[in-house]
This record gives structure tokens, C-alpha cells and sequence, in this order.
């Protein structure tokens, strides 16, 4: 399910319809296919489209993709890649190692200071396992068993796994001091507690008293998840930091 990609941020001053034009122009040029996905407008076009592009409505700063599929897809996206770099902020991509290309540091999405989202590297290959290293980011140490029981408890009531090999265990418990989502890339994938294989888990732990802005934000990135086409896009992007800022492009919306 994994693929090809380029992720970047909108410049200052949007989309300009020659750079698009040009980038539709490089994409005749291969027979694989480009999707273009504005992650914060939920919109996306076919590269090759600049009308259609352009339609989408990017602002500055919105995080976008162009994920690539076809026998040519790396030669393709190591082309648009690097287009991409010299007109646009590149934050990660599958063709080569964006940092050395762009040294900018990429802004952070989500403002409230108060969530935290953070990626989690797991050597566990079951459930019960990752839910133990989970805790260990989410709650205190005299709470740890508290909140993981919370997780065990929720997941024997019905199971968190979406679809598309992506799940989504949540807990709203007072063992949890402060919010936190733990993104975890499942490398091989993980044998869920309901049996299905999970390749990407997105765990979310609350605090009973949570603030209505906070939970305005992940209520909005569960409807998001809930999209198999949204899944998808994040399984595309085999990289947890690209993940991460899309997950944190959804939680920074208006």
C-alpha cells in the first residue's frame, strides 16, 4: 500500500498557475500517476490538471502530497521532487532525503502546545505489547497500569481497528495527565486483537477534564480517519514524519 511521494508546503503566496502549469508539463513526461492531495482543504486533483489543481483552492502553508503510482513512479517522483524543491517548501519526500536538499526547519502544524503529537519507534510485534510502551508516553508511572487496562478495556468492548490496516485505540481516562496522540509505524505489521493486520496505529490518550479546543481538534482528525481515501493517503506515505505533519495538518484547522 505503500508508494512513491512528495509532501510539501504551500509558498507565501499559493499555487501560481505557471509553476503548476510546468509541473503538469513534467508529468506527461512519464507513464505513471501523480494525485495531487491538499491535506488541509480535504481536496484533491490530478497533477497532470492544472485547472483542476489550481480549483483546489491552496493557501499558504497548507501541507500537500503528490502521491505517485505507475512502473515509473520513482523516476517520476525523484523528477517532481526536485521541482518541487526549487519553488516550494519540501518537507519530505520518498526519492531522497529532503533535509539535504531544503535545511529550512518545517513549521510546526498543530499550535495548542497543550497536545502533543509524537511518533513512537516500536520493536513490539504484539498489541498488548505496544499498548505497554504506549502508556509509558501517556501517563505517569504510579498510572501506567490504570491507563493501560483503559486501552485493554476499550479495545474488549470493540475493537479500534479502522480499516486499511490503520488502527485507532483512544482512551478518556484520569490516569492520562495531559493529551497526547502516539503515531506508530507497524514494521512488519502487527497482528491486531481483532485478528486484522495493522501496519500504522494512531493512539489517542485524553484526560478526563480535556479543554473543548483540544477535543474539537481530535474529534475532527477522527472524522478524517474515518475516510478510507484519508487511510490510504497516510499508508501511501511510508514515513512517520510525513505522517505526523499530515495528522497535525488535520488538528491545526480552523
Amino acid at each position: 500500500m505503500t508508494g512513491a511521494f512528495v509532501c510539501f508546503s504551500a509558498p507565501s503566496q499559493g499555487l501560481i498557475s505557471w509553476q503548476v502549469s510546468e509541473l503538469a508539463r513534467l508529468c506527461s513526461l512519464f507513464g505513471g500517476k501523480s494525485t495531487f492531495v491538499n491535506v488541509n482543504k480535504d481536496r484533491t486533483a490530478a497533477t497532470a490538471d492544472t485547472l483542476s489543481m489550481l480549483a483546489t483552492g491552496t493557501q499558504p502553508n497548507d501541507i500537500c502530497l503528490l502521491l505517485v503510482k505507475g512502473s515509473d513512479a520513482e523516476l517520476m517522483c525523484l523528477v517532481l521532487a526536485e521541482y518541487v524543491s526549487k519553488h516550494w517548501h519540501l518537507y519530505s519526500t520518498s526519492a531522497f532525503t529532503a533535509a539535504a536538499n531544503n535545511p529550512l526547519d518545517p513549521p510546526s502544524r498543530f499550535a495548542d502546545s497543550n497536545l502533543s503529537v509524537e511518533g513512537l519507534h516500536t520493536q513490539a510485534t504484539q498489541c498488548e505489547s505496544l499498548f505497554r510502551e504506549i502508556v509509558e508516553r501517556v501517563a505517569d508511572t504510579d498510572a501506567a497500569m490504570q491507563a493501560y487496562a483503559a486501552f485493554m478495556a476499550r479495545e474488549a468492548h470493540s475493537s479500534t481497528y479502522l480499516g486499511d490496516q490503520v488502527a485507532l485505540p483512544h482512551i478518556i481516562d484520569s490516569s492520562v495527565p495531559h493529551p497526547a496522540i502516539i503515531v506508530t509505524r507497524c514494521h512488519p505489521a502487527m497482528t491486531w486483537l481483532n485478528q486484522e493486520s495493522v501496519s500504522l496505529c494512531i493512539a489517542i490518550a485524553i484526560p478526563s477534564d480535556i479543554e473543548r479546543p483540544i477535543l474539537r481538534a481530535i474529534s475532527r482528525l477522527s472524522r478524517r480517519l474515518s475516510s478510507s481515501a484519508f487511510r490510504r493517503w497516510l499508508l501511501h506515505c511510508d514515513d512517520l514524519a510525513t505522517q505526523l505533519a499530515i495528522l497535525e495538518a488535520v488538528l491545526d484547522q480552523a
